[in-house]
Parts: C-alpha cells; structure tokens; sequence
C-alpha cells in the first residue's frame, strides 16, 4: 500500500475521531432563562402598553404555525433581548417576565431544532441526531408552561407544535395575515403599528432612525478593496456591505420601528420603511447562508440558491427605497451598492469528485490528510 494512502486513511480515521469526541462534547443541554425583565426604575415613564404591543407583534408571528425557525427564529430571539430592558410597572412586571420567559423558551426550542436539523444532514454525524431533538422538545413544552400564564393576553393567537423527529424542516411559508405592498413581490410578516392619535407622535423619531441608518451604512459604505498593482477588486463595496455592520442592525432597527406610534398621513410611507429593513435583514441572512455554504467542510452546495435568494430580497429592498427616498437627506445615500458577484467567496477547496461525501475540504484539513497537491 502506498503511503500517502496510508497518510489518506490516518488521518480520516484521525478525523472521524475527533468528530465523534467533538459531538460528545458540543451535544447540547437544556439551560434556565439567564435574564429577566430589569426591575422597575422611576427614573422614566413605565412602558407597559409598548411591552405589551412589542411582544404581541412577535407572538402573532410564531403563533398558528411550527415551531420558529429562520426569519420568526431571529425576530424572537431579538425581541427577548429587548423586552428585557423595558421599564415596566411593578404590578406588570410578573406577567412581563412570563413574557420573556416564553420568548426565550421559544428561541431555544428554534435554536436547538435548527441545530438538530443542521446535525443528521451533516456528513460528520455519529448519531440520530436524538439528543438535539429531545433537549429541543425539553424547551418547547418549559415555553408551554409560560403560554398557558399569558394566554389569555392573546386571545385570538395559539401556540406553535413541535414536528416530529421524521418531519423535514419547516420551509418559511408567508403568513395568510403578511401583507404585501404595491411595487413589491415579498410580504412582510408585520405590519406597522396602526396610528393612535392619543399616543405621543413617533414620526419625527421614526424618521431619525431611518435617515441615521441610511447616512452611517449607506452613504458611508466602505469602498471596494483594490490590488494597487493589479487594479483587481480583492473585496467589493457590495460584499462589504453585506457583511458590514450596518446589516447586523437592519433587523432590529425593523422590530424597533414597528411598533412606533406615527401620523396617519405617514403610515404608508412608514410601511415601506419597514419593509426595507426586513428585506435588507432576509438579504443578509440568506447572504450568510451562501458564504457558509463556500466555506464549510461539510457544504454539499455551491451556495448557487442562497445567493439567488439573496439577490433577489436585496433587488426587493432597493424597490422599497423608491418609494420613501424623499425623506433621505443626501440624494447619494438612497442607492445600495451593487449586490456581490456570485463566487466572490472562493470555495474552500473541493475534494468531492475523487473522495465522495467528505465536503469541502480547506488546505490545512488536507495537510492533516495527508494529501498532497495532486491529491487535491
């Protein structure tokens, strides 16, 4: 036998172990709500009706469906952050923390199902997968003990089931109540806040958000890298931009600006606003998606879906622009940066047409390999 098949089969049997040790040690456990709701604090009004609106908004998104994952995932996860540091009334602060408390349950029973799903498709799997399910189960029905405390705030919403462990993962459907706007293809799954002419006026404030956000992460995006000898663009201002800071707070500044009190003669402009921020936020993660699929070992794609799928969220969000640019300070900042070239993010080295289902194999993976140049 020659020896660098040796090398080949010490170090996948080098690999398989250490697959194995690591699943061990990375299979997930069952973990307490870390946070509460802040005690409450006179230095500033009480907010119990915004907490209220707030998480009705992101229950009414999970309620009537399967457990979260995705987009539903992320929108729960960030209102449980940011439910926790509202000032609520001490009488309220009881039913705010069952709030959180079914938040975060929720979360974690999402989390942990992705994870489970992400495990028994992974060509390192060393088991059913059982344990990422039965701890995700274990987080679904501590969410129930919380639901049936605040159930009846909701009364119109039911709480979402736990497919079983056959089922294949949820694809992210449109919700019946998602509205889609004149112009644009892609529903947005929350609407913003009806106006409330007895409620303190957002719309100065809403508009701030908008224009700051556009000013820092637009105007100001970071400009392509170049080769200085070549002239050859190492990293575009598009790549940079979907994976700059600006993106990682689309989504937040979306949840923020939903439940703002506005004018009425605003709303509609305000919907678009609304609606390119979660375009922009479904771009970005759909972006993320299509790197991983580049980058990771196990990656049985070329990214080819995700990247579409991106493309066409951010095609969608620059749509939305044209319909509230008027309210941009600076005629240059209403124009995102041209979406990133497909294959931008190299492939991390493909050993799949000679070795089978092993992935993508990066060079300091093959080293330990022991393969050499012509083996790649």
């Amino acid at each position: 036998m020659k020896r660098s098949v040796l090398y080949i089969i010490s170090g996948i049997a080098a690999l398989v172990l250490c697959v194995t040790i690591c699943s061990a040690g990375f299979a997930p456990e069952f973990e307490v709500m870390p946070l509460s709701v802040k005690a409450p604090s006179d230095a500033s009004p009480y907010n119990d009706e915004g907490f209220l609106a707030d998480a009705g908004s992101v229950i009414k998104k999970i309620s009537n469906t399967t457990v979260p994952t995705g987009a539903k995932l992320s929108d729960l996860t960030d209102a449980y952050y940011r439910l926790i540091s509202e000032n609520v009334s001490p009488d309220f602060l009881p039913t705010a923390n069952n709030i959180v408390a079914y938040l975060y349950y929720s979360s974690e029973a999402g989390s942990t199902y992705e994870d489970y799903h992400q495990y028994i498709n992974s060509v390192s799997k060393t088991t059913d997968g059982s344990e990422y399910y039965n701890v995700a189960d274990e987080y679904r029905k501590a969410a129930t003990e919380y639901w049936s405390n605040i159930k009846d705030l909701f009364p119109d919403q039911t709480m979402y089931t736990m497919p079983s462990s056959s089922d294949p993962m949820p694809t992210e459907s449109e919700s019946s109540e998602a509205t889609t706007l004149e112009g644009l293809e892609i529903s947005i799954p929350i609407e913003q806040s009806t106006p409330n002419s007895e409620n303190p006026d957002q719309t100065d404030e809403f508009k701030t958000t908008t224009i700051r956000w556009f000013e820092d992460y637009v105007l100001n995006a970071e400009e392509a890298e170049v080769n200085p000898v070549s002239k050859e663009v190492i990293t575009s201002k598009g790549q940079k931009f979907m994976t700059g800071e600006g993106l990682e707070w689309a989504d937040s500044t979306y949840m923020d600006l939903i439940g703002k009190n506005i004018a009425e003669d605003f709303y509609e402009k305000a919907q678009y606003i609304d609606a390119f921020f979660y375009l922009i936020t479904q771009a970005r993660d759909a972006y993320e998606d299509y790197t991983n699929d580049r980058t990771y070992v196990s990656s049985v794609s070329n990214g080819q879906e995700n990247y579409d799928k991106s493309k066409k969220y951010y095609t969608e969000a620059g749509k939305a622009i044209t319909h509230f640019d008027d309210i941009l300070t600076d005629s240059t900042n209403n124009t995102l940066p041209d979406f990133p070239e497909f294959g931008e993010v190299e492939l991390a080295g493909s050993a799949w047409d000679e070795y089978g289902a092993i992935g993508y194999v990066t060079t300091s993976m093959a080293e330990q390999l022991g393969w050499t140049e012509t083996d790649t």
